[in-house]
């Protein structure tokens, strides 16, 4: 994501979050997260046409088609009924407007049609703004045509004809074809062996993880990509001592890949190992301090231990933890582990804060402000202070 932001001169932070699905998609959102889900990251074919599906939604967020997307649902208002429009609501809020296809409305066809239209237009900039990136990056737009294809026959399959895409929000796929034919430009591309390489265990990760027959792994992977992701699935089974002989062998092959490691504690904490896993995600973690999700687990073994053993959480584990509240905004979880370790070391500022978390919680932007200026005025907390600041600025205008 770095790269498409650089070529493209954006200041845009960028957050990511995958979701446990099928379906391959993904979707960004007005608080610039950008959903992708399992069934992208197994099924699409490598890391350059990944990328050209990321840039598409980047385009999205670039050129302000979310703003546009609710503004044009406050136009309609008065024009139709509710129950339909508050579909239509909810897939643009979801960013998800293929909803329309799956569910197959059928009433308020002049509605519908204007709404299909507007954002087609839409797609088709953002299609245009991913071949844009894809040159930019010197990367060819025919690993990113082969993921359509794949996409066009999963539809078909599934009984979607030309005429259901009336309802679509996407561009008919031979559209998107020639968008990506007319925007690429004669030049040598580039390929980063490194990139492919990390693209490919992650898949074999995600298959490792939601798969529980290493004969289909065949289809999708192959040699050591297929070794990692069988090690999982053995050690999912029970076999961790199989698991563990294929994963060490990777390890050693590719010993810069601390990615392998993570998945080695990843593997240990069911079977019992947690001191093992803690001193394997610790060593990732010194690698890789940006690794965020390490992090937050690092932080679940520990709470758990202390909990258990005497609920008395040292103020020093509650600093090095607080900032998974920012990185983890939507974590519920997360939050309320937090809250109840502020309120035991008595932190009421760290509360407030806390609790001016909008995904969980019935509060205002207004109020939330209010309370934000307050705890800038009152407090001495410099942790506190910063984290304040800089949600301050997320909070848009009511």
């Amino acid at each position: 994501m770095g790269l498409i932001q650089e070529v493209n001169q954006l200041n845009s932070k960028i957050k990511f979050s995958i979701i446990l699905d099928e379906n391959p998609n993904a979707y960004i959102n007005e608080r610039k997260i950008l959903f992708i889900t399992t069934g992208l990251l197994k099924y699409i074919p490598n890391y350059e046409a990944l990328i050209g599906v990321l840039a598409h939604e980047v385009g999205h967020l670039e050129n302000y088609h979310i703003t546009k997307r609710i503004k044009s649902i406050s136009n309609l208002r008065s024009i139709n009924k509710l129950s339909t429009l508050s579909v239509i609501a909810a897939s643009i809020m979801a960013n998800n407007s293929d909803f329309l296809v799956q569910s197959m409305i059928t009433n308020q066809m002049g509605i519908q049609n204007y709404y299909s239209s507007f954002s087609r237009e839409q797609e088709r900039e953002a299609d245009i703004f991913a071949a844009q990136t894809l040159n930019q990056l010197h990367i060819s737009p025919e690993p990113l045509k082969k993921f359509l294809k794949i996409l066009e026959k999963e539809s078909f399959q599934k009984g979607l004809t030309e005429e259901d895409y009336k309802f679509s929000s996407h561009p008919v796929y031979k559209e998107r074809f020639d968008i990506l034919e007319n925007e690429s430009i004669n030049q040598k591309y580039k390929s980063d062996q490194k990139f492919s390489d990390q693209f490919f265990f992650i898949k074999a990760k995600l298959f490792g993880f939601t798969e529980n027959d290493g004969n289909e792994l065949n289809k999708y992977l192959k040699n050591d990509y297929y070794e990692y992701a069988n090690s999982i699935i053995l050690a999912r089974k029970g076999e961790l001592k199989k698991s563990l002989i294929i994963l060490n062998n990777l390890i050693n092959k590719y010993p810069k890949n601390i990615f392998l490691m993570e998945t080695k504690a990843d593997l240990l904490i069911p079977h019992g190992y947690t001191e093992e896993a803690m001193r394997f995600y610790q060593k990732v973690y010194d690698k890789d301090k940006n690794n965020h999700h390490i992090k937050k687990t690092m932080f679940e073994i520990e709470y758990e231990r202390i909990e258990k053993k005497h609920n008395k959480f040292p103020q020093e584990f509650f600093y090095d933890y607080s900032d998974l509240l920012m990185i983890f905004e939507n974590n519920i979880m997360l939050h309320n582990k937090l809250r109840k370790i502020a309120l035991l070391l008595e932190k009421n500022e760290w509360v407030n804060f806390i609790d001016t978390n909008t995904y969980f919680n019935d509060i205002s932007n207004k109020e939330v402000l209010k309370i934000l200026n307050n705890i800038l005025i009152t407090s001495q907390d410099k942790k506190l202070i910063n984290f304040t600041k800089k949600k301050i600025k997320l909070i848009p205008n009511e």
